[in-house]
């Protein structure tokens, strides 16, 4: 009966121990990219500006680098693309230069890298563009 005792005590303090010595590392669900305000035309191309958030405080990622960026008509219509092209990011809005063929709602699919951590966060911005 005492020995059982010990057993488990001990068994809780190892399990204790190896929670608290763990590091503590976000997933790419902690984040999540949104739309800053309404697409811009310029030209015959649409500006789309987006923000990295880090879901658990609010807070703009300022440094991410954003390495992959595609534009498709969305469900259903995945094969309809726009060419996309990365724009200089300013306080953390990132712009990218959408050449739509068509007006309607696009989806800009989006895959970056946050300093620190090592997943890569992917998340999609719906965006009416016109034409």
């Amino acid at each position: 009966m005492i020995n059982t005792r010990i057993f488990a005590c001990a068994a809780a303090l190892v399990c204790g121990l190896a929670f608290t010595v763990a590091p503590a590392q976000a997933k790419s669900a902690d984040y999540r990219f949104e739309l800053v305000g309404k697409p811009q035309l310029s030209g015959q191309k649409n500006i789309v500006q987006v923000r990295l958030v880090h879901v658990a405080d609010g807070k703009s990622v300022a440094d991410a680098m954003i390495f992959e960026s595609k534009a498709d008509m969305g469900p259903g219509m995945e094969t309809m693309t726009a060419p996309v092209k990365a724009l200089p990011a300013k306080d953390g809005v990132y712009s990218f230069e959408v050449d739509a063929d068509m007006a309607g709602t696009w989806v800009l699919h989006l895959a970056a890298k946050v300093q620190g951590e090592p997943e890569t966060v992917r998340g999609t911005v719906n965006a009416d563009l016109v034409k």
